[in-house]
């Protein structure tokens, strides 16, 4: 029986698929939310948005973390870092909002 080789095996970019999944796992939430809030009648929706915002904040840092070490360590083992990026991405995305709410100036 011939077995397959190392070299010939697909390294999978671990890290970027949980840096996404972690992502993922905050920000359809967190749509679902502003999505229901636009409509008239659910304006009392809202409240979920503060709960969720440090929430969002922590788990866009962790995805922010875990995507920057996958792509290090993939560019270090000369691999495309696609999940990563995209990881890192969304880490960002989720962060934005919390950074500029710190940052915005107060009326």
């Amino acid at each position: 029986m011939a077995s397959v080789s190392p070299a010939g095996r697909r390294a999978t970019d671990v890290l970027g698929i949980v840096a996404i999944i972690l992502a993922a796992f905050i920000l359809l939430p967190a749509l679902m939310i502003f999505l229901i809030g636009l409509a008239p009648e659910m304006n009392a929706i809202w409240w979920l948005g503060i709960v969720l915002l440090p929430i969002m904040g922590f788990l866009g840092l962790v995805a922010l973390i875990v995507g920057i070490v996958g792509i290090v360590l993939r560019v270090r083992a000369h691999r495309t870092p696609v999940l990563s990026i995209i990881g890192t991405a969304l880490g960002v995305v989720l962060v934005l909002p919390l950074v500029w709410l710190f940052l915005s100036s107060a009326a």
